[in-house]
C-alpha cells in the first residue's frame, strides 16, 4: 500500500507565482527527522542530493515533506521526492520524480546578461512590467544540462515568460508563459444529458442521425464556459482543449458565444466536452487538489486534450500513452452524454494520481478503474441541480437509448430509460464474479461504484451539507495510494487510510479514521472485506 509512486511534474513553479528563483541549498535530507529521511532510500536520486524544501501540515495533522534534488548546488528541474507523515503513523515515500544519473554541472559558458538577452529575443519583448529574474539550474535528460532559467515579466507581449537557455551555448531550449489569463464563453448545453433534463427518456427517441427536435432544443440549459485562454477565440483553456472530428478541428467563435449551436451541429459535442471537463476540474480544485503552491497535489491539473466525434464506432477511450480522450459518434454521439465524458475523464484522473494503476492490465485493477469512473460520472450528475438518485446512478442513460434489448428499460416499462451501467448494482463482489459478468471489468466494476455510492449516501444522510464532498475528497485522496496490481481489498484499505489522513481519530496509524465503521460495514456487505 505504501510504495514508490512516480508523479512526474513538468513544472518548476516559484512559490505563490512570484517571480523569484530560489537557489538556496536547504538542509540535507540526513538532517531531517531520521524516520522521514529513511523513507528516501527507494528514491531514484542518491540521498546526498536530496534537501528538504518544504514542510506542510495538512488538516488533521499529517505532514508532507518535499525534498528537492540538487547536484553541485543546482536544483534539478521537476525532480522531487515527497514523504507523507500521518499522525502517529510511519512516514512513507508517496512520490518520486528524482533522477538517478545527473552529473555535476560544469561552469556556465555564457553570463547572466547574455542569457537574458537570448531569452528576451526569443519572446520578442518590447517592454517590461517588472524585474527579470535568473538562476542556474539543471535540466534533466542525458546526464543533465546546465541552463539559465530566465523569468521575464513582459508588458508587450503580455506574459510572464519562463525561458530556459543552454548555459554552454546560449541556445533557447524551452519557453513557456506562466501568466494565466482567462475568458468566459457562453452556450446552451445539457447539464448532464437530455434524459436527466427530461426526468426520464419518455418521448426521447435516441440519436436519429443528430436530428434536432423542438424538445431536444428546449432541454438545453444556459451555461458558461470559463477558463478559456485569453487572446484567442477557441475552446482552449486552463484545463481543457476541446477538438472535433477525425482531423481534430478547433471550435472557435470570435465573441465566444455559441448559444445558437444545437446538437445537429458538430460543434455542440466539442462544447459539451469543454463544459463537462472544466466543471469536473473546478470541483476537484474545490476539494483541495491543486498543483498550485504551497502544497501541490493536483489530479489531472493540466490541459486535457479531448476530441469529440473522432470516429464512427460507438466507443470512447482515454489513452495513457498520448493523454488524449477520444469520443465516438456511433448511436448517440458519446460527447452529447455528460456521463460518458466524465467517465473517460475519470480514467485521466486515475492516470494522474497513480500512473501505474491508470495503465494496469490486472483484472481487479481494471474493474476498480471502471467502477471508479462510473462513480465519478454519478458524482458529477449529483452535484448538478435538480437531479434525482435515479438520474445519478443510471450511467450513460442518453447514450444507452440506442443500446437495444441487451440493456432493458428501467421500470416503469414505459419510461424509455435504459442504463449502460448502474451505481446501485444488486450483487456483491463474490456474486458478480460468479455471474455472467465475471470476466467483464465493466460489469464487475459496478460493485465498486455501488460501494462508493452507498458510502456517499450514508454520509450525506449524516452530514447533508458536506457529506458528499467529504466522501469525494477521501475517494480522490485514496487513488494516490493505488498500486498497478490494485485489488478490491487493497482499494478498500486505501480508502480507509485516506480517511485517516484527512479525518484521524483513535489509535493513529491503523487506517481507522472517523468514517471507519461506515466504510468497514459497507465493504463487508459488498463482500470486499471478510
Amino acid at each position: 500500500m505504501t510504495a514508490d509512486r512516480t508523479r512526474l511534474r513538468g513544472a518548476w513553479l516559484a512559490a505563490g507565482g512570484a517571480l523569484v528563483v530560489m537557489l538556496v541549498v536547504s538542509a540535507p535530507a540526513a538532517g531531517a527527522d531520521p524516520s522521514v529521511s529513511r523513507q528516501l532510500r527507494p528514491a531514484a536520486a542518491p540521498r546526498v542530493q536530496l534537501s528538504r524544501d518544504q514542510r506542510v501540515v495538512l488538516p488533521g495533522g499529517a505532514v508532507v515533506h518535499r525534498f528537492q534534488q540538487r547536484v553541485g548546488g543546482r536544483a534539478v528541474l521537476g525532480a522531487e521526492a515527497i514523504v507523507d507523515d500521518g499522525p502517529g503513523a510511519a512516514p512513507r515515500l508517496v512520490a518520486d520524480s528524482t533522477k538517478p544519473a545527473i552529473e555535476p554541472p560544469g561552469q556556465a559558458g555564457i553570463g547572466q546578461a547574455q542569457a537574458i538577452q537570448a531569452a528576451s529575443n526569443s519572446v520578442g519583448v518590447a517592454r517590461l512590467r517588472g524585474r527579470v529574474s535568473t538562476g542556474l539550474v539543471i535540466q534533466p535528460g542525458e546526464g543533465g544540462t546546465l541552463v539559465w532559467r530566465v523569468v521575464i515579466p513582459s508588458a508587450r507581449p503580455l506574459g510572464d515568460f519562463e525561458v530556459l537557455v543552454d548555459a554552454a551555448t546560449g541556445e533557447v531550449l524551452a519557453r513557456h508563459n506562466l501568466l494565466e489569463r482567462f475568458q468566459t464563453g457562453k452556450a446552451m448545453l445539457y447539464k448532464v444529458n437530455p434524459v436527466v433534463q427530461h426526468n426520464g427518456a419518455k418521448h426521447l427517441w435516441g440519436d436519429r442521425h443528430d436530428r434536432d427536435t423542438r424538445l431536444l432544443r428546449r432541454l438545453r440549459r444556459r451555461v458558461t464556459l470559463p477558463n478559456i485562454n485569453d487572446r484567442q477565440d477557441c475552446l482552449r483553456g486552463r484545463w481543457v482543449h476541446a477538438l472535433r472530428g477525425h482531423n481534430k478541428k478547433e471550435t472557435c467563435k470570435r465573441n465566444l458565444r455559441w448559444k445558437k449551436v444545437t446538437r445537429s451541429d458538430n460543434r455542440f459535442e466539442a462544447l459539451m466536452v469543454y463544459f463537462q471537463i472544466n466543471r469536473a476540474q473546478e470541483y476537484i480544485q474545490s476539494l483541495g487538489f491543486s498543483d498550485s503552491n504551497p502544497s501541490p497535489n493536483g489530479i489531472a491539473d493540466r490541459v486535457q486534450r479531448a476530441v469529440a466525434n473522432a470516429f464512427k464506432p460507438d466507443n470512447s477511450y482515454y489513452s495513457p500513452a498520448t493523454q488524449l480522450i477520444t469520443f465516438g459518434s456511433g448511436g448517440v454521439d458519446d460527447a452529447e452524454d455528460g456521463d460518458v465524458i466524465l467517465h473517460e475523464y475519470g480514467h485521466a484522473m486515475q492516470d494522474s494520481a497513480s500512473p501505474g494503476f491508470g495503465q494496469s492490465s490486472s483484472f481487479q485493477a481494471g474493474a476498480l478503474a471502471e467502477g471508479s469512473s462510473d462513480y465519478w460520472a454519478a458524482v458529477m450528475s449529483s452535484i448538478s441541480r435538480h437531479t434525482t438518485n435515479e438520474d445519478d446512478v443510471c450511467i450513460f442513460d442518453w447514450d444507452a437509448t440506442t443500446y437495444g434489448r441487451f440493456f432493458p428499460r428501467v421500470p416503469p416499462a414505459n419510461s424509455g430509460r435504459r442504463c449502460g451501467r448502474r451505481a446501485d448494482y444488486g450483487r456483491t463482489l463474490p456474486q458478480a464474479r460468479r455471474s455472467w459478468c465475471r470476466s467483464d471489468i465493466h460489469c464487475v466494476g459496478q460493485v465498486w461504484s455501488t460501494t462508493l455510492w452507498n458510502l456517499r449516501r450514508t454520509l450525506v444522510a449524516r452530514r447533508p451539507a458536506a457529506g458528499g464532498a467529504r466522501v469525494d475528497q477521501i475517494y480522490l485522496a485514496s487513488q494516490f495510494l493505488y498500486t498497478p496490481d490494485e485489488t478490491f481489498k487493497a482499494a478498500a484499505r486505501a480508502l480507509m487510510c485516506a480517511d485517516e489522513d484527512l479525518h484521524p481519530r483513535g489509535i493513529p496509524g491503523d487506517c481507522r479514521g472517523e468514517d471507519y465503521s461506515v466504510m468497514n460495514r459497507e465493504m463487508r456487505e459488498q463482500g470486499i472485506l471478510r
